[in-house]
């Protein structure tokens, strides 16, 4: 009984072990650990290159990250030509459609005209729900046609989990996104240098209008102004945009750009929690927990130097093999892990031609490699590859003379004759004994 006892004891024992040691090595795998983010992303912005995700793919509302998408569009009509910064719009009676008495706004009124400028910074800065639909009826001529734009551009840029309803962000049951799609369209945004501008300004007053003298916007982002409302704690090295977001349903959102010390990456933060009362946020915080992660463990480094020996180029000329050396182009730079190892990289070669029939001339292109790591498959990127040096030609073989082979009629004709010349010599040697005789019987 006391074995059966000890015996059950061991077994509970071992499974509490087998729950507890998963969870051990969770908390020490050296991923960063989020307070209370429901979905998270940090992403490389130059290559797209995920580095960390909770959840990237769930769907999620947005809130007022949708403005983000909104600032992209008008920012293209304006590159475009379609639209001007320096456009006067008028606000019309639809300038409030589908906004609740207390969401976020810049006090524009119907009948009020500002430049198109004005309105953009009131969207980025004020997160003013108003000067998006104003926004989208002067760019798109109404507000459910810039909606399908922004269905169609989201669509564009592989946003597989989005679909807008609106223009802002307000919620609705067919309006959401998921993290990394928020992190494609941030990426593509901060390529355009006017979106950049406006999702990391800090402070912008706006021209008086008709309605209204001039407006003081400032910016919620924790992450590059001490002045936010949320907190001045949470300023971050390197912090250059883009947006915050919250309603009770989505929660706290926050997505943010960093570059610093060559790496530029973006985060997304979606349905964090947070404390008005004692200015304690989860969306900044885990945020900077994102970023800190980031820089201790990746930076920007060379994965493969110009003129690395890659590969080379088979060649048949003349009727010898020979082969030319391949050498990387350019040097490749990206983002990577600091402890990664370069050299254990895997290269994976693409010759434009299998053999060549002449020796090409120095420098000329003749392929493209490209490195990833054999572990994960993360591509760090593709480079050509050119001829370098001299060819190299195998050596010609030494012609070794052998005896040409006898037929079997010479092969008869050859024993024949050595037999006829035994035969002979025999009669020969014969004849010289007997003679050899005959001398010493003369000679007694």
């Amino acid at each position: 009984m006391m074995k059966l006892r000890i015996t059950a004891l061991a077994l509970c024992l071992s499974l509490v072990l087998g729950m507890a040691l998963p969870c051990a090595l969770a908390e020490d795998d050296g991923a960063p650990k989020l307070k209370s983010t429901q979905c998270a992303l940090l992403g490389d912005m130059g290559s797209g290159r995920i580095l960390f995700n909770i959840d990237a793919y769930s769907r999620r509302e947005p809130a007022s990250l949708t403005k983000i998408m909104t600032l992209l569009l008008a920012v293209e009509a304006i590159e475009a030509g379609t639209a001007s910064t320096d456009d006067m719009v008028t606000a019309s009676a639809a300038c409030k459609t589908g906004l609740e008495h207390d969401s976020s706004t810049a006090y524009i009124d119907r009948g009020e005209t500002m430049s198109l400028r004005d309105l953009l910074y009131c969207a980025a800065l004020a997160s003013a729900n108003e000067a998006c639909n104003i926004i989208a009826e002067h760019v798109a001529g109404s507000i459910s046609a810039f909606v399908e734009r922004m269905n169609t551009r989201a669509a564009e840029l592989g946003c597989s989990g989005t679909h807008f309803a609106n223009t802002h962000g307000m919620p609705d049951d067919n309006h959401y996104t998921t993290a990394r799609d928020i992190f494609l369209i941030a990426c593509e945004g901060m390529r355009h240098q006017l979106f950049a501008q406006l999702v990391g300004c800090r402070k912008y007053t706006t021209s008086a209008t008709n309605d209204s003298p001039a407006r003081v916007l400032e910016s919620s982002n924790a992450l590059i102004t001490p002045d936010s409302p949320y907190s001045d704690k949470y300023v971050y090295s390197g912090a250059v945009g883009i947006k915050t977001g919250y309603t009770e349903k989505a929660g706290y959102c926050l997505v943010s750009a960093v570059q610093r010390d060559g790496v530029n990456v973006i985060a997304v933060v979606l349905g964090a929690d947070g404390d008005t009362a004692n200015k304690e946020f989860d969306s900044f915080a885990d945020t900077v927990t994102l970023l800190d992660w980031c820089f201790e463990n990746y930076s920007y480094r060379s994965i493969v130097e110009r003129g690395y020996p890659a590969a080379v180029q088979p060649i048949e000329k003349d009727g010898r093999r020979g082969e030319i050396t391949l050498v990387c182009s350019q040097e490749i730079n990206a983002l990577a892990e600091k402890a990664l190892d370069a050299a254990k990289l895997k290269s994976e070669v693409t010759l434009y031609a299998e053999t060549l029939t002449d020796v090409p001339a120095e420098g000329t292109e003749l392929g493209a490699v490209t490195f990833s790591d054999p572990n994960d498959g993360t591509v760090y990127g593709t480079v050509t590859l050119v001829s370098q040096g001299e060819a190299r030609f195998e050596e010609p073989e030494t012609q070794t003379v052998r005896p040409q082979e006898l037929s079997r009629e010479q092969k008869l004709a050859t024993v024949i004759v050595c037999s006829i010349a035994v035969f002979l010599l025999l009669v020969f040697i014969l004849l010289l004994v007997r003679r050899s005789r005959r001398m010493r019987g003369k000679r007694r």
